[in-house]
């Protein structure tokens, strides 16, 4: 998976990281990066699928970086 971010919210993230990863028990970078997109993938599950999972789906995205 490669995903692009903005250069300050990759470098508030691994600072966040390194602050945390001790107190919050995250493995990993990987961890963390999974756990953070979990939430959000729960967030939105609650707001928009009254709770219930979306069903998985392992077929490709949209390729390339956003062009803003």
């Amino acid at each position: 998976m490669t995903t692009y971010l903005s250069v300050a919210t990759r470098d508030r993230a691994r600072a966040t990281y390194r602050a945390t990863s001790h107190i919050e028990g995250d493995k990993s970078w990987s961890d963390f990066v999974e756990r953070a997109i979990l939430a959000e993938v729960e967030r939105r599950e609650l707001s928009h699928n009254a709770g219930e999972r979306y069903q998985g789906d392992s077929s490709p995205l949209p390729a390339g970086r956003p062009l803003s």
